[in-house]
This record gives C-alpha cells, sequence and structure tokens, in this order.
C-alpha cells in the first residue's frame, strides 16, 4: 500500500478506536483505561518488534533517549485525551485533538525542511479549517448566536493536540533510523512508565483531590468489570495497530502528508457521536466535512 493510503487506514482505525475509547471510559474511568490499553499495546507492541529482530539491532543511546522520552510526552497526551474522551462531547473533542495534524505538517515543512507545494499548502489548510469547524459549537440565537470550541473536554483535547504534534513529528527519526515496530515499541515503554507512575501518584493522593479527578479519571462508583477490561484491551490493541500503519507510512511517505491525514480520524467519531450519543450534526460540521474532502484532495496531488 501506498503511504498515503496506510495514512488514511491509520486514520480510519484511530476513529474507530475513538469511540471505543469514549464508551469504555465513561464506565470505567479514563486513567484506568489509559493502564489498561498501554500495558496491552506494549505486550503487542514488543512482541512484534522482537520478531522483527529489535533484539539484533545496534542502537543509539541519545535516540533511543529522546524516544522514551517521546513516550512520557505521549503517556501524559494519553491521559488527557481520554479524559477529553470521556468528559466529551465527542463531536467536539475529538476534532480539536485531531487539529494535530495539521499543526505537524507545518513543523515537519519547517523543521524536517519537507517542500510544500502551494496545492499543498491549501490542502494543509483547508483540512485544518475543516477539523475545527467540526468541533465548533453554536448557543443562542438571532443577534445573541456564537460559535466557539467550549465544552468541558477541550482543555485536556488542547494538552494532547499540542503533545502530539511535536511527538509526531519527532518520531520521524527513530522510525527511519530502527523501523517502524522498534520505535514503537521504545515509545510504548515511556508511555507504558508514565502512566503507571501517574495512576500509582493519583491512588495514594486521591483522598485530597477534587471529585471530578476521582470520577473521571480514577472511576471512583463504577466497578471494574470484565467487560471494561476486555474493551481497554481492544482499545490498546487497536491504537496499536493504527500506530503501526501510520509508522510505516512514516517511512516511506513525507511527514507533513502522512501526519495531515492519519488526523481524519474525527469524520468517524462525528458519525458515531451523532448515531451512537445523539449529539446533533451541525451546519458547521457539514461546511467541515467538504473542506476535509477538498484539502484531501489537495493535499495528495502530485509535487
Amino acid at each position: 500500500m501506498s503511504p498515503i493510503s496506510l495514512a488514511l487506514l491509520s486514520a480510519a482505525l484511530w476513529g474507530a478506536t475513538d469511540l471505543v475509547t469514549t464508551h469504555v471510559g465513561r464506565q470505567i474511568g479514563s486513567l484506568r483505561v489509559v493502564v489498561i490499553a498501554v500495558s496491552t499495546s506494549l505486550v503487542l507492541a514488543g512482541g512484534v518488534a522482537i520478531a522483527r529482530g529489535a533484539l539484533t539491532q545496534e542502537y543509539d543511546p541519545v535516540i533511543v533517549g529522546a524516544t522514551l522520552l517521546m513516550g512520557v510526552g505521549a503517556g501524559v497526551s494519553y491521559i488527557a485525551v481520554f479524559t477529553a474522551f470521556r468528559l466529551g462531547p465527542l463531536s467536539v473533542v475529538s476534532p480539536t485533538i485531531s487539529a494535530y495534524g495539521a499543526l505537524s505538517a507545518f513543523l515537519a515543512a519547517l523543521f524536517l525542511n519537507e517542500i510544500l507545494t502551494t496545492a499543498h499548502i491549501l490542502g494543509v489548510v483547508a483540512v485544518g479549517g475543516g477539523i475545527t469547524l467540526l468541533g465548533l459549537r453554536t448557543t443562542g440565537s438571532g443577534r445573541e448566536r456564537r460559535a466557539s470550541l467550549a465544552s468541558p473536554g477541550v482543555a485536556f483535547a488542547l494538552i494532547g493536540l499540542l503533545f502530539f504534534a511535536v511527538i509526531t513529528v519527532l518520531l520521524t527519526i527513530p522510525i527511519k533510523e530502527y523501523g517502524w515496530s522498534t520505535a514503537i515499541t521504545l515509545s510504548r515503554i515511556g508511555n507504558f512508565a508514565t502512566v503507571w507512575v501517574i495512576l500509582a501518584v493519583v491512588r495514594s493522593k486521591r483522598k485530597a483531590l477534587p471529585s471530578w479527578v476521582r470520577t473521571d479519571l480514577l472511576g471512583e462508583g463504577h466497578a471494574l468489570t470484565r467487560r471494561g477490561l476486555l474493551l481497554a484491551g481492544l482499545v490498546g490493541i487497536g491504537d496499536t495497530i493504527a500506530f503501526f500503519v501510520f509508522a510505516a507510512a512514516l517511512e516511506e511517505g513525507p511527514t507533513w502528508a502522512v501526519s495531515l491525514l492519519s488526523s481524519l480520524g474525527p469524520i468517524i467519531v462525528v458519525f458515531g457521536g451523532y448515531i451512537g450519543y445523539q449529539e446533533r450534526l451541525r451546519r458547521p460540521q457539514i461546511l467541515g466535512i467538504a473542506l476535509i474532502l477538498l484539502g484531501i484532495v489537495l493535499a495528495t496531488l502530485p509535487a
């Protein structure tokens, strides 16, 4: 498959995984989901990496250390993102998070010296604008009508956006040096250590924490059922496979295009929120989807 096709496939996988994340996060707490998902992911990613020869590779300590640090940042991002999904609404937080694709495209052009044509730049702008429109909420009527990205989960979504944009660009270094499976495994080791440390700290301090932290992160009042465990594990598997596909696309394709196209999962999430959570599909979102489709056409034109 071409890098463009792989990037679009990763977007579809992430979109579907986000729907499951939202569902299970609202059942057992976002931090619980992150810990289970990341632990499952490390087992899967590590197994694939070992099977592909990770134990026989020679490693640069600087690159390995930097990748582990990226994993730490990604671990924090996962907690922020999963909490954003739990708080919702889906139709706002998912597009907000996925604006990282447009930001990553510009960072790649800036720091990796990747060349974008005028059509490509217009495509990035169209996709970024479309994703923003997907997340707009309107309130009031007439002259009092206002549009904003305000929602309970937006603050967490913005944290995820910034971290993911930077990490996406930096992750190209270990991917091109060691291959996608080893790079993802190193990052997952950082994820694993980070989320378990945060879980231990939050649990030890839970009595002094606000009630929303105990409820939304730790899932207090919600039993950790077998179904919840299985769904959280499925999130880890789905996210890892999506990351494998994304990293494979980065090996061969330009970072800006792969990052941009892999961020289109909100289209699936918005429709999922509309069907599964009765979140109304608004006029700006319809326009946003049209802009995204235009942006895809422009961004995939030959250089």
